[in-house]
């Protein structure tokens, strides 16, 4: 591994991909940080005189799932490594960003609420935080050529499973994407996770799953015009998001819907899939699948009380639904509880 260059300031590493096992006991971290902190997760704790540092790190299958949250009292340069070469899909989900420096590639800025695809290989990279600043930087790796087989079972990744990877590291597409309200609504179902062993590793999973096929989504469509939204369509969108967000056990309509918006049913259905990457319907059943997960978790309803209390008239179907989304019986989650 490349030893990182000389900087001015204080530099701190920050651990993208690691082998450490080296945890922080979750006693040992302030108790300030403890509304931070998802119980399926192993932590890393970071303290001195220039900053605080947070991170969380989740292992799901193919996936490696990290949070970190990064308060800075005096002006540091974070230093990004991996242990190995990975592919990270990386959201700057809280904080202004930071103007960072990817070795052998130069400045690249990473701006608050965007979304970028990185190769990333076992070299340190820059990002200078100010002091005063406060960042959250989530990401989930994957190591190359494993999405290619989980395109296999889950073909929206094909779009990405096909990238060509440059042998240094760098962005995997020309330009940032933001972070659309539904990636929002997954990374809080994440960062709000209560659950450990396998009801975590199937809710989380099937998120990070959901966050990569969105990001596939967005980048197949990224080299066509960009569509205007204006101010008012986005605050009819973000309604309908609510709607569907408080109501997933509603047969979709999407008539209905667009009746109590008072916009036209095709315009509406249209204009949500440009900003947000994935149909009203499709939106709409991730929502009904992650409510049927938690009443499967938190009651001791029967399969067909469920069924009828998201609008599916069979059990069957509903439990073939079910475990075919989840990758998980049905029996199994519920015994987890």
């Amino acid at each position: 591994m490349a030893a990182p260059k000389k900087s001015k300031l204080p530099e701190k590493i920050l651990k993208i991909e690691t082998e450490d096992t080296n945890y922080t006991p979750f006693e040992n971290i302030p108790e300030e940080y403890h509304g931070l902190l998802i119980p399926a997760a192993k932590y890393f704790y970071q303290h001195d005189y220039d900053f605080d540092m947070v991170c969380q790190c989740v292992r799901l299958e193919e996936f490696s799932l990290w949070m970190h949250e990064i308060f800075a009292m005096e002006d540091i340069t974070l230093l990004p490594v991996t242990c190995k070469e990975i592919i990270a899909l990386h959201f700057m989900a809280g904080g202004g960003g930071t103007k960072a420096n990817i070795a052998g590639r130069g400045p690249y800025q990473l701006n608050g609420k965007e979304v970028n695809l990185f190769k990333l290989n076992t070299i340190f990279h820059e990002a200078p935080m100010k002091r005063g600043d406060a960042m959250f930087s989530f990401h989930i790796n994957i190591v190359p050529g494993v999405l290619a087989k989980m395109a296999l079972r889950y073909p929206e990744l094909e779009q990405l499973a096909n990238k060509k990877l440059m042998e240094g590291s760098g962005p995997l597409h020309d330009e940032p994407y933001k972070i659309n309200l539904v990636c929002y609504n997954l990374i809080n179902d994440i960062c709000n996770c209560r659950y450990i062993g396998l009801l975590a590793d199937k809710l989380l999973y099937r998120c990070c799953l959901d966050l990569f096929i969105n990001f596939a989504n967005q980048d197949r469509v990224a080299h066509l015009p960009k569509i205007h939204c204006t101010a008012e369509m986005r605050y009819t969108l973000k309604e309908a998001v609510a709607y569907i967000m408080d109501n997933p056990e509603e047969e979709f309509n999407l008539a209905k819907i667009a009746y109590m918006l008072d916009i036209n049913a095709e315009e509406l259905s249209r204009a949500f899939e440009n900003l947000h990457h994935i149909t009203m319907k499709d939106f709409h059943l991730q929502r009904k699948m992650i409510h049927a997960f938690h009443m499967t978790v938190a009651t001791s309803m029967e399969p067909d009380e469920i069924a009828r209390a998201i609008c599916m008239n069979s059990s069957e179907a509903f439990i073939h639904l079910f475990e075919s989304y989840f990758n998980s019986s049905f029996i199994a989650i519920r015994n987890a509880q």
